[in-house]
């Protein structure tokens, strides 16, 4: 855990000790709007017993790995050139193999099913951020930030004929770097590179019937941490 959070810790020091050396007028509020793509660090289970073609359970893997995403904050700045905020993230992946053939163990027969999944997760919480420009025409700022809050995931998965709704949430934490350009004194574009980490070990599963709870072993967990970057738009007010 202190490897994980040593970097974007590091880079927001740096941020707020560069813009305590350097003097221009400082913004009271940041606002940004951004989308972009992920990719999910944990992989599929690549082999599930009973299922004779693996080929497909392993595209659809390959493609639950893959995110888009939308992610909003606004920030009260110090004249130190940090400042608290919210931070908001909306995260989509989505995986689709079908024709799976299925053995099912009765020595003579094979069932053949289409399996879908999507996955979504809303992630919020607190968030300190720093800033610092970059040369001297105020236009170009090095950005960090780092959130921790509360994530909620909501999986929908259809399979041998049935569909159902997991629900779960847990901590977790997304930290980013990035740099915004001004085209105005107040209005202008960003990149930003992140990492969001967040994983579920408690479940509630429902098929519209009948409701669990269920607690996942280690090996089981659903892992949501990804790298993700992002372009959009940022507005600073009282500049």
């Amino acid at each position: 855990m202190k490897q994980k959070l040593f970097l974007p810790t590091f880079l927001l020091c740096i941020s707020v000790s560069l813009s305590a050396q350097t003097e221009y007028k400082m913004p009271r509020l940041r606002i940004s709007t951004s989308g972009g793509l992920g990719y999910l660090i944990a992989s599929g289970q690549k082999d599930i017993s009973g299922v004779v073609n693996n080929d497909a359970i392993n595209k659809a893997n390959r493609d639950l790995r893959l995110a888009t995403n939308l992610n909003g904050d606004a920030y009260y700045l110090f004249e130190a050139g940090w400042g608290p905020g919210i931070k908001y993230l909306f995260q989509r992946t989505s995986g689709e193999a079908n024709n799976v053939i299925v053995d099912i163990n009765d020595d003579a027969h094979y069932m053949v099913t289409d399996i879908w999944e999507k996955d979504y997760i809303n992630f919020v919480g607190p968030s300190l951020f720093g800033y610092s420009p970059v040369g001297s025409s105020n236009n170009l700022f090095l950005t960090s930030s780092l959130s921790v809050g509360y994530a909620w995931l909501r999986s929908e998965v259809s399979a041998l004929n049935q569909n159902v709704l997991v629900t779960g949430g847990n901590f977790g934490m997304n930290a980013e770097m990035g740099l915004d350009y001004l085209f105005t004194p107040r209005f202008g574009i960003g990149v930003n590179l992140g990492y969001l980490m967040s994983y579920f070990s408690k479940v509630k599963m429902t098929n519209g019937i009948n409701t669990q709870e269920q607690t996942l072993d280690k090996d089981s967990h659903y892992n949501a941490s990804n790298i993700h970057s992002s372009v959009g738009l940022r507005y600073y007010i009282n500049r």
